[in-house]
């Protein structure tokens, strides 16, 4: 008699999300392999290197990144579609997947989520380039480029869906556990204030001024003195031909994740009773872009396995 189809689904969480490595370790000791494997931002990442068989890789990497090694994964730029213009992102994220499908993954069902731009609503990648679905999932407006999906211009999960369990759900999974090291508030909403903070603490303080004054204006003027820039970039989103060929400055990203946020700031907010097990690993005290404490994280995660060990395995 076969068993349930198992999901697990990884959110999102910037570093945080490295403490997925130990949860994985810990089920894989345990011979508990998933069926489903689903996963939002940081939490793709890790998916995507359990799939492609890399996570040694991916673990061995992480424990050896320092604050400099950080900065020099971000190629900075001011004229493009992101204050990071992504190129050594890509080529990580080349390396972790080995260049591979979504179709060349055997034994198990991967999948990744994103966000409507138009929509705010969840967006399902699973076919294609992995490492170009890494690209969208992790994609944060105003910082990366964002990418298109079948025509529709797609950024990070972590505004839709922080923790994909309902995707698993979707994908056949009959029992899903869901890891959640994402702390209550969207990604999009955390990096909102994030940006803000970076770019008051830089040297690019003084231009990106008028970007923290038309984000105020935005969220307090009426539809009749609504800023004029920012209106012209709302008309243009609903017209899919511009839409569809425009490509946005930094700015305009962030507008446009500014927008998603501001129409309902909990859309992603993850829920215990949305999976059959839900697990919060205990990363919470830890500041997500923390590099010195990726060990500690790890070990987070195998223990948030472990403390739901034997309900699991009930499961099984």
């Amino acid at each position: 008699m076969s068993r349930k189809k198992i999901g697990l689904a990884l959110g999102g969480g910037i570093l945080r999300g490295m403490a997925h490595i130990g949860a994985l370790e810990a089920l894989a000791e345990n011979n508990i392999v998933p069926d489903i494997l689903t996963g939002c931002s940081s939490g793709a990442l890790v998916a995507a290197a359990y799939g492609c068989g890399t996570l040694g890789e991916l673990k061995k990497i992480s424990l050896s990144v320092d604050r400099k090694s950080r900065r020099q994964m971000l190629d900075f730029c001011l004229t493009g579609e992101g204050l990071i213009r992504g190129k050594k992102m890509r080529s990580f994220f080349d390396f972790i997947t080995g260049g591979k499908n979504f179709e060349d993954i055997e034994g198990i069902k991967l999948a990744f989520v994103g966000t409507d731009a138009l929509t705010g609503k969840e967006v399902v990648i699973d076919e294609g380039n992995i490492a170009e679905a890494l690209e969208i999932t992790t994609a944060l407006p105003g910082l990366a480029p964002l990418k298109r999906h079948k025509g529709r211009l797609v950024f990070d999960g972590g505004t839709a869906m922080l923790v994909p369990a309902k995707v698993a759900y979707d994908l056949g999974a009959e029992y899903v556990i869901a890891i959640d090291v994402g702390a209550n508030r969207s990604l999009m909403t955390r990096l909102v204030g994030d940006v803000r903070r970076l770019m008051r603490k830089t040297r690019v303080g003084k231009m990106a001024a008028p970007m923290f004054r038309m984000q105020k204006m935005i969220i307090n003027s009426d539809e009749h003195n609504f800023l004029g820039k920012a209106r012209e970039l709302m008309q243009r989103l609903q017209l899919l031909d511009d839409y569809v060929n425009h490509e946005y400055n930094f700015l305009e990203t962030y507008l446009i994740g500014l927008k998603v946020i501001t129409s309902d700031y909990k859309r992603g907010v993850f829920h215990e009773n949305q999976a059959d097990i839900a697990i919060r690993p205990e990363v919470f005290h830890i500041n997500r872009s923390d590099v010195t404490k990726i060990e500690e994280i790890i070990q987070a995660g195998r223990k948030g396995v472990e403390k739901k060990l034997e309900k699991i395995k009930k499961i099984f």
